[in-house]
């Protein structure tokens, strides 16, 4: 049994020393693409747009609305994170890009930066087309790529892992145990506000906002992690107003009636402040 033990470290001992040399004669070169440390409140400043042709007019859950005004690298990404949301929820878990999408851009000058920027440009359409991800903080994200050479050959590995070695991409204050529970939560208040949501589209929508008002506290002190999503908001009744909207959409998607959160501008009269609300994409 030592024997054996003894022969796997020095297996082990050998692969990492010729990993190590590898990298320093640049036969692979690891490169770290954080994305910018953007507020989780900040407006969405990328090149989408509230353009009429954008939205759907038709009845049903508008989840799309950002991701169709991605470029296609930005798609990928997006689909990417989409595809493994239930893997998402341990916070570590790390996706790998298999198909080589990306060597042609991480080819040219300029590439990794230019990726780096579309994968924030994904994380932004993902938080405001999925409330129900409200667990996952993306600027605790890091985008990745691992460059291999060969003679004139170079190739890349690109993944999504943590920021911080050791650390998660959750929400400050929960946990991979929370989720599941949390959901729970959420899906129980849900069906109880579905009771008395009936009648027409303009109904349900009156309905679903004046619950909102007689049953949320604004927030003015920021108190909580939970502040600016769907926990906040249904669970626990106290957000700021991203916390409101992305409530409201949350409901109007699980009723299907289309809608999109909007951010943008407000001021008061003594000072200028973001907000979040959400905008009806059908007709009547």
């Amino acid at each position: 049994m030592k024997r054996i033990i003894s022969l796997l470290f020095s297996i082990i001992f050998a692969l990492l020393t010729i990993i190590l040399l590898l990298i320093k004669f640049d036969y692979i070169h690891i490169e770290f693409l954080n994305p910018k440390q953007k507020p989780i409140d900040e407006i969405i400043n990328n090149g989408l747009s509230l353009n009429d042709e954008n939205l759907n007019l038709s009845t049903g859950r508008e989840d799309r609305f950002y991701y169709n005004q991605l470029s296609d690298t930005a798609k990928i990404i997006y689909d990417k994170l989409i595809d493994n949301k239930d893997n998402l929820k341990s916070g570590t878990y790390e996706i790998v890009f298999t198909k080589n999408e990306f060597d042609n851009l991480l080819s040219k000058n300029g590439g990794m930066a230019k990726l780096s920027e579309e994968y924030q440009n994904a994380a932004d359409a993902i938080r405001y087309d999925h409330v129900e991800l409200y667990y996952i903080d993306f600027t605790k994200m890091a985008l990745r790529t691992i460059t291999y050479t060969r003679g004139n050959n170079v190739t890349y590995k690109v993944f999504l892992s943590p920021l911080e070695d050791g650390g998660n991409y959750l929400l400050d204050g929960i946990s991979e145990y929370d989720i599941d529970y949390f959901n729970s939560e959420i899906e129980e208040k849900k069906e109880t506000i579905f009771q008395n949501a009936n009648g027409s589209n303009y109904q349900k929508i009156q309905y679903i906002h004046n619950w909102l008002i007689d049953n949320i506290e604004y927030d003015s002190l920021n108190s909580n992690e939970n502040i600016r999503n769907i926990y906040g908001a249904i669970v626990e009744g106290k957000v700021v107003c991203e916390g409101y909207a992305k409530a409201f959409k949350f409901l109007l998607d699980e009723l299907e009636i289309p809608c999109i959160i909007v951010a943008g501008d407000a001021v008061n009269s003594t000072r200028k402040f973001r907000k979040s609300y959400v905008e009806l994409c059908f007709n009547k």
